[in-house]
C-alpha cells in the first residue's frame, strides 16, 4: 500500500500502545465479544444518541467481496493484530443534518496491554482493487470501552481525514450503550 495509508493508520494502531491503560479497558476478545451480540451486528450509540456506529462481523460490502480487499485485507495489509474484521456503517448529526458513513473495520488486540481498539476506515463503491483504494483520501475513527465506576463509557476519536494525520487522533470519553442489531439504517445493510 502506499505509504501515506502504511503510516496513517500505523499512527492509529500505536493509539492502544501509547494510551494509558485503564483497569476496565475491554480487551481485543471482550470488545469482539461485545460487538457480536446480535447475528447480524451490533450497534454503539453514544451519548445522546445523535451519533451512532453499526459494526458487523459477518455482513459484507462491496469492498469485502472484492479478491484485492477481501475479508482479511485490514490484517494483512494495514494492521497484523486484527483479531476481526468487519463492516460498518456510522451516523451524526453535524449542521443540524444527518451525515452517514461507511466502510470496512477491524478490532485489533494491542500487543502489550491486550486492550480493544475499533478502527473505523472509510470505503467508496469506486474501491475495487488496491490501486482504486490508494487514489482517495478517506476518514477513520477509532474507538475504545470502558467499564468505568459510572457505567459503560467509549473513548473515541472524532473522523478524521487519513492523509491529513498528524500525531495521534483526539480522543474524547462519552457514555455509550450497544444495542443489538442496525439501528443507524434498519432498512438496509451496509
Amino acid at each position: 500500500m502506499r505509504r501515506p495509508y502504511r503510516n496513517a493508520l500505523a499512527v492509529a494502531a500505536l493509539l492502544c500502545q501509547v494510551m494509558p491503560a485503564a483497569a476496565g479497558v475491554l480487551s481485543g476478545r471482550e470488545f469482539q465479544n461485545l460487538l457480536a451480540g446480535g447475528p447480524e451486528g451490533t450497534t454503539i450509540v453514544f451519548q445522546g444518541g445523535t451519533d451512532k456506529v453499526f459494526y458487523s462481523p459477518t455482513l459484507k460490502n462491496k469492498l469485502r467481496l472484492s479478491p484485492e480487499l477481501g475479508s482479511e485485507f485490514l490484517k494483512q495489509k494495514v494492521l497484523q493484530n486484527i483479531i476481526t474484521e468487519g463492516v460498518f456503517v456510522g451516523a451524526t448529526i453535524a449542521d443540524g443534518k444527518w451525515r452517514t458513513i461507511s466502510g470496512i473495520a477491524g478490532i485489533a488486540a494491542d500487543t502489550d496491554s491486550g486492550h480493544g481498539v475499533l478502527t473505523l476506515l472509510q470505503t467508496f463503491p469506486e474501491d475495487t482493487s488496491i490501486k482504486a483504494f490508494q487514489k482517495r483520501d478517506r476518514l477513520y475513527a477509532v474507538v475504545i470501552v470502558e467499564d468505568a465506576p459510572s457505567g459503560i463509557v467509549c473513548r473515541r476519536s472524532q473522523w478524521e481525514k487519513l492523509f491529513a494525520l498528524k500525531g495521534e487522533p483526539k480522543m474524547a470519553t462519552v457514555p455509550c450503550e450497544f444495542t443489538v442489531g442496525n439501528t443507524v439504517t434498519p432498512a438496509a445493510s451496509p
